[in-house]
């Protein structure tokens, strides 16, 4: 299983980091241009591209932000709008990127590592660099042995997404008109949620690793003040129904 990840800059002034990740086997790169990460991409024989760029544009006129944001922020998920004035070139590149890889007959997904981290239960690079190597290393990749870049294990972490994504284990936050944002997931049971809201079924994925559908225990979502209150009370209730808080590859 062959995933390639890349935490792109916004321009080829920067290098970005490269990532393939064969089974737990990890080739880490920095490259500069478009042209390099496509010939680097294309002749590792990937099955997927996760690319730690934004990957589409709001739909509503005038709007920065997705929808796919916006449903991460609910959830405290720390992200950028895609049209933040710092975020635009990086979206452009990204959005170019996928054209070109797309044309090449190869799967492109928006594989964001902060929220991936936070999923595994991993440090960010920003708040621990060396914890999120160990991380990594504690869900079994191989890294090579030398100083390794914070792009490069942010690419390692995309390419991660990207292998869980092959073996349907993910969630999707967003909407395809806008770009999905693609974050690791393990499903470990159903559940039916009534009512129905996109804001429980988001934290059961992300939180629990639960679906949401037709079958399993029922979930009732409470009247709750804060978002912050609501999650404390769907914890209980998930936990109420038998399920356990554990994600992992």
């Amino acid at each position: 299983m062959i995933a390639v990840g890349i935490d792109l800059t916004g321009s080829e002034a920067k290098p970005s980091g490269w990532a393939c990740l064969r089974g737990r086997e990890a080739d880490l790169r920095l490259l500069r241009t478009d042209a390099e990460l496509v010939s680097a991409t294309l002749a590792a024989g990937a099955a997927v591209v996760s690319l730690d760029s934004p990957l589409g544009l709001p739909r509503e006129p005038g709007s920065i932000i997705r929808d796919a944001e916006r449903e991460m922020m609910a959830l405290r998920i720390g992200v950028y709008p895609c049209l933040l004035p710092s975020m635009v070139r990086l979206t452009h590149r990204g959005m170019a990127l996928k054209r070109t890889f797309e044309a090449e007959g190869l799967p492109v997904i928006e594989g964001f590592p902060g929220s991936a981290q936070d999923a595994l239960g991993i440090p960010r690079k920003k708040t621990d660099l060396a914890g999120l190597r160990q991380g990594l290393v504690d869900l079994g990749m191989v890294l090579p042995e030398r100083t390794v870049k914070h792009d490069e294990l942010d690419a390692l972490t995309a390419a991660l997404v990207g292998q869980f994504w092959l073996r349907g284990e993910f969630h999707a936050f967003g909407n395809e008109e806008e770009g999905v944002i693609v974050a690791p997931c393990r499903f470990r049971g159903t559940v039916r949620l009534e009512p129905y809201s996109r804001m429980v079924e988001n934290y059961l994925a992300f939180r629990w690793g639960l679906r949401v559908g037709e079958a399993g225990p029922v979930v009732v979502p409470p009247r709750a003040k804060t978002n912050k209150a609501l999650f404390a009370a769907i914890d209980g209730l998930a936990a109420a129904a038998g399920f356990e808080r554990d994600v992992g590859v």
